[in-house]
Order: C-alpha cells, then structure tokens, then sequence
C-alpha cells in the first residue's frame, strides 16, 4: 500500500475520500422507502438473498475485518438501535452495519454524493442508504424515513465524523446534531470503532471494530443536553478504543492553517 500525505485545516469538514461525484440533489421524486408489496420484496430480495452473504464475504473474508466485544448488542436484537462508528473507508464503513446488526436489517446515513453514482442509486436505496437532503423542506422526508426505520426494528448506522478520512487512527471531532435521534426515539446506542495495527507479511494493516455500548439518553434533559451528552460518552469511548488499539498510521495527515 502506497503511503500518502494528506493535508487538513478543518478536521470537521475536510474530505479525502476522493470520490469526484457530481451530486445529485435529493428531490420530491425520491422515496426513501417502499410501501407496496412488490417494492418490499425487491428491497428484500436484494439486501437480503444477494447483498447480504457478498457483504459478510468481503468484511470478515477478503478484508479481514475482526469484530469484538459482539456480545453487548445481543440482548438489543429485537429493537431498534443507533450505531456510530468512525469514518476511516469507503467500502468496509458501507458494510459494517450489516454485519453488526444482524440478523437486524441496518440502514446507513450518507451524505448525497453516495446515492448520486450514476446507475448505483437504485441498489445503494435498496441496501438501506439514507441519503441527507440539503434541502431544509426535504429534511421532513428524511426525518420520516428515520422514523420509519426505528419502527420497523431496523438499525441506522451514522457517521458522526461525515468525511472520510483514510485509514486515519485517531477519532476526529464531531458534533452532536445526529445524536438527537436517538434522544427522540429512545433507542439504544452503540459505537464501533475501526482500529488498524500493522501486520507481518501484508502491506495493508490489519483491521479490528471494537464495539463498546449500550448508551441511552438522559431523560431528565432537555433534548439538546442530552443529545451533548450521549455524543460525549460515544466519542469518550471511541476514543478510548483508538489510542489503544489503532497504532498503525497508514497515511500521513498533516495539519495546514488556510491561507488567509
């Protein structure tokens, strides 16, 4: 694996996923969920009798990925939950949750551009993406698909750090608007966090998610509070998982104030 150097001024919003995808804006026209009979059993024929056993396949087989501490999401398997997890790749971070929830179907918060591919919009929808508008009339869209979601026992995976930055081993920092969610839903919540350490005998480290939870809202604050709080235990944890067990830097991130 070629090492790189990356340059960064905003931890927050900088993003080094290299994708170059013309977004294509959410509108009217998307459904993020299907309500007819037939669009449910296309949905399910594809997550999964198709997507399902090719995703356990890539992480645990061909990228090697190891889970831990599995156990504490055992007694929440028949509800819906939040799942946070660092944003460190582009393909194992969009396979994850599958992984981590099942037999529990999981849906993935993403930013546009990962439903904007051209011919991939479709598959991406029906694998359980959840495209943010950038439209504040769309929100309410969005919102009800969350809700959706929680009322079908899915669990919804997000991002908290939104941009990818590749194989870093540090947790960036992020904000606590997405913890909302499960303030209002009162669902439990998980973090897990991708470690890398490096191996012996192969160029690419060795990949390891440490699952730490459940952390449930504080129902004697006021949402805002609360959904601070919870971001704090979650980013505590991860943080935690990452100064310990992610000791290999792949790439070099660099920091460089803007030029003014």
């Amino acid at each position: 694996m070629k090492k790189r150097v990356y340059y960064y001024s905003d931890e927050i919003n900088d993003d080094f996923a290299d994708t170059n995808i013309k977004k294509r804006e959410i509108d009217e026209k998307y459904k993020y969920y299907y309500t007819s009979v037939f669009g449910r059993a296309v949905k399910f024929f594809i997550y999964r009798i198709l997507a399902t056993p090719l995703v356990f396949l890539y992480v645990k087989v061909l990228a090697g990925v190891k889970f831990v501490n599995k156990k504490v999401l055992k007694p929440y398997k028949k509800q819906a939950c939040f799942i946070y997890g660092n944003h460190t790749c582009f393909v194992v971070d969009a396979f994850a949750p599958t992984v981590i929830a099942f037999p529990r179907r999981a849906d993935v918060v993403v930013n546009n551009d990962a439903t904007s591919i051209k011919g991939l919009r479709f598959i991406l929808k029906n694998l359980g993406a959840l495209p943010i508008p950038e439209t504040f009339h769309m929100m309410r869209k969005f919102d009800d698909a969350l809700a959706h979601s929680v009322n079908s026992k899915n669990w919804i995976a997000i991002y908290p750090e939104a941009h990818i930055w590749p194989y870093y081993n540090k947790i960036r920092p992020f904000l606590s608007v997405s913890f909302k969610y499960p303030v209002k839903y009162d669902t439990p919540v998980f973090s897990y966090t991708e470690t890398y350490k490096k191996r012996k005998f192969f160029k690419k480290p060795k990949r390891t998610v440490y699952i730490d939870g459940p952390f449930f809202a504080d129902k004697s604050l006021p949402i805002k509070q609360a959904a601070q709080k919870l971001r704090d235990e979650v980013y505590l944890a991860m943080c935690k998982r990452a100064e310990e067990y992610s000791t290999y830097c792949v790439h070099d991130y660099i920091y460089r104030p803007k030029e003014q």
